[in-house]
């Protein structure tokens, strides 16, 4: 990853991903407005402008490189996590 300053406040950081999922990738990343470009045969790139899109980028290309078992340990780690709120009770 690379960052280069732009006109506006935040840093605009350029990345490039390879990864077989990477057509997934670029219509979620479309979906969330995020810059991307991709081409046959080329890996997608991405223009982050934030932090919620870097935090956005790394979600979606965690999701999609992720092995099935892997998604389904986390959502039922999460599940078997009590909720902060119900401590405080």
């Amino acid at each position: 990853m690379s960052a280069s300053h732009s006109a506006s406040t935040h840093p605009s950081i350029h990345t490039t991903i390879h990864c077989e999922d990477r057509w997934q990738v670029y219509h979620r990343l479309q979906a969330l407005d995020i810059d991307c470009q991709c081409s046959s045969f080329q890996p997608l790139q991405a223009n982050i402008q934030s932090p919620t899109e870097a935090i956005q980028l790394w979600s979606v290309v965690r999701c999609a490189s992720a092995s099935k078992e892997m998604l389904a340990q986390v959502i039922q780690q999460s599940w078997e996590k009590p909720c902060a709120r119900h401590r405080s009770l």
